[in-house]
């Protein structure tokens, strides 16, 4: 699966805000909520900056909601290789033309250039959530909400969400010297409309009848299971919200997909046989805010990856154990 888009995606969990502090905190919280509801309920179009280590790249998005709740989206990326994404609902389908290559895959996350938390539980535990003013982005006004983190095992969070929708206008993720290292923005927007099916539609459809189809993404089936590890040394505030086993078509063996979360920050970790003609040394790399970390342990291959500081995905990865008794093990 490719990386179609640079999309900032954040995480998740559960629905708590009854020890948020005091009325400052309280309305943001009710904020982050709004944003949460605002990506999935509004019909918008307009055209976006996504920065991120030093590189800038620009897409169109469009987005419509019907009255059963069903959502439509195209987006398209202005600079660069040519590439589209077109969503209905949780099929993708995307056109790359200069591959003359059309991939489709089954997703049941949405497809938004942000996603932010639904639900918050932990988060005041793990970070100082406040209002800090407000704002202009994209002709809008907006209202700007700060998530601080209580420790260097996190990033802050910014969020500027439009005044009478919530639709969040401008991310940006901060580290700890207070550096925007990833950022999205709209430059042009427009809120609201009427469903307009040609606009959702791809501009490739009818030119890639001939084009390679990559469906091999919809082969992958997945279980819930425990495949035996363990995180001996967790990071303080995350906790195990999902642990599942792939199994993909050409590939030996399943690979086993843990996610880790503090309420905000979600940390992926991908465990897999390593084939015997295969050489894996430790390295750390990063894209934008994302760190990824690998490294061979017990005959595998741990790979962890996150918008989360090096200390935090190194952490994990390297107090990755298996347990003896696992079937794993055997």
């Amino acid at each position: 699966m490719i990386k179609v888009l640079p999309l900032v995606i954040l995480g998740l969990m559960a629905a708590d805000v009854a020890h948020a502090g005091n009325d400052n905190t309280q309305e943001a919280f009710a904020l982050l909520k709004k944003i949460a509801n605002a990506t999935r309920q509004f019909n918008y179009s307009g055209t976006f900056v996504y920065q991120h280590g030093g590189k800038s790249e620009t897409s169109r998005i469009v987005h419509y909601v019907n009255n059963a709740g069903g959502e439509f989206e195209k987006l398209e990326a202005l600079d660069g290789p040519p590439r589209e994404v077109i969503r209905n609902n949780d099929q993708l389908t995307c056109y790359l033309p200069n591959l003359k290559t059309v991939i489709i895959e089954q997703r049941d996350t949405r497809q938004l250039p942000v996603l932010v938390p639904e639900r918050m539980s932990g988060i005041v535990e793990n970070y100082t959530v406040k209002l800090a003013g407000n704002d202009r982005v994209a002709g809008y006004d907006c209202n700007v909400v700060m998530l601080e983190p209580k420790d260097n095992m996190r990033y802050g969070r910014s969020f500027c969400a439009e005044t009478g929708s919530g639709l969040p206008l401008r991310t940006r993720t901060i580290n700890e010297k207070r550096e925007t290292i990833e950022s999205f923005a709209f430059t042009q927007l427009t809120i609201g409309g009427n469903f307009n099916s040609d606009k959702v539609k791809s501009k490739y459809a009818a030119i890639s009848k001939n084009w390679r189809v990559d469906r091999s993404a919809l082969t992958v089936s997945e279980q819930k299971a425990d495949a035996g590890w363990v995180v001996g040394h967790q990071p303080a505030g995350f906790r195990k919200t999902t642990e599942i086993n792939r199994s993909i078509a050409g590939r030996h063996g399943a690979v086993s997909h843990i996610v880790l979360s503090d309420g905000i920050t979600a940390v992926s970790v991908f465990i897999e046989a390593k084939p015997k003609d295969r050489v894996v040394a430790q390295a750390l790399a990063h894209q934008g805010a994302v760190n990824i970390y690998t490294r061979p342990h017990a005959g595998h291959v741990v790979t962890v990856l996150g918008e989360a500081p090096a200390v935090t995905i190194m952490q994990i990865a390297n107090s990755l154990e298996l347990r003896v008794n696992s079937a794993s093990a055997r």
